[in-house]
């Protein structure tokens, strides 16, 4: 019998070794993995996020499923010009296009680091987008609004002077939990942001007693939010129906959470605040994000400029 000791093994054959060790694909049917993959991210990222996600990979299975691609190994490079290509047909932005393959990279190499699957070869370059169009309320509108708070409730009178007042998004604001609140320095800590960095809001005077109000009213003592309803707070449709009802009430077009922080943003801006100050009290990680409210005031730039121009003492 040959003693195997003895054979010489070289480095080539080492390499040969390794290379038809690592050769094996590990592979999963999509379904199962983005099943597994949101289930594995159940703990770590917020329920909001969770469910973006899943929106966007469903799409994305769908779209799978119509051109056979049925496990982890079959995406490639053709795969994802395939669904650039479809999804601009449909009329998708670029933006929705990048946030889409952006969740499936995530997800891919999420697993792929796990060893759950090996991960597929392909490049994406990100598409280049246009900027999104900035939807405000009108001043006419916010003074509406403004005029018309002493005959709200309580509740709904603060969820009104705290968008105003903070620029926060929805749900920020029913997060707010009462702890979290700094009546001295009169500011929040907001915990549950976009981002997943937490920061300060502020607030003045009138919404601090306005504050202690609703706290002082709030039945379930061991409730630990501001907004409480039963065990936990209210939540994003009964904000949506809050503003319905005064939208009809006041004849306003349009209005949402989203559109009051657009109005808040720009007239920090028209105020003259710096645009690093507003990009930190709207939670802005990136300051190009901020950068698109003053193109929103150039119309107001361009109307001063005309106003005070000192051309006009010469005429």
């Amino acid at each position: 019998m040959k003693n195997i000791l003895n054979t010489q093994i070289s480095i080539d054959d080492i390499i040969a070794l390794i290379s038809s060790k690592n050769s094996i694909v590990k592979k999963m049917d999509l379904h199962s993995l983005v099943g597994l993959y949101l289930k594995m991210r159940e703990f770590d990222i917020r329920v909001e996020t969770k469910n973006c996600y899943k929106l966007h990979l469903d799409y994305l299975l769908d779209f799978f499923d119509t051109i056979g691609v049925k496990n982890s190994s079959d995406i490639n490079q053709n795969t994802i010009n395939q669904f650039v290509a479809y999804s601009t047909s449909k009329g998708n932005k670029a933006i929705t296009i990048n946030k889409r393959l952006a969740i499936l990279h995530t997800m891919l190499k999420y697993c792929a680091e796990r060893e759950i699957i090996s991960m597929p070869a392909y490049k994406f370059v990100k598409l280049k987008e246009q900027p999104s169009e900035i939807k405000t309320i009108t001043l006419a509108d916010a003074k509406a609004i403004y005029d018309y708070l002493p005959l709200m409730n309580e509740r709904n009178r603060l969820i009104f002077l705290l968008f105003f007042q903070t620029g926060i998004r929805r749900n920020e604001l029913i997060n707010i939990k009462v702890n979290n609140i700094d009546f001295e320095k009169m500011r929040i800590l907001l915990e549950t942001t976009k981002n997943g960095k937490n920061r300060y809001c502020y607030f003045d005077e009138e919404t601090k007693i306005l504050i202690n109000d609703v706290i002082n009213k709030n039945k379930c003592r061991t409730n630990p939010y501001l907004f409480a309803l039963g065990n936990g707070h209210i939540d994003k449709i009964r904000i949506n129906t809050i503003f319905f009802e005064v939208k009809k009430k006041l004849g306003i077009k349009s209005l949402s959470p989203h559109k009051i922080r657009h109005f808040y943003a720009t007239q920090l801006l028209k105020n003259g605040a710096d645009i690093n100050t507003v990009r930190k009290l709207l939670g802005h990680s990136k300051l190009e994000t901020t950068q698109r409210y003053l193109d929103y005031t150039d119309e107001f730039i361009q109307e001063n400029n005309y106003k005070f121009n000192p051309m006009s003492n010469l005429k």
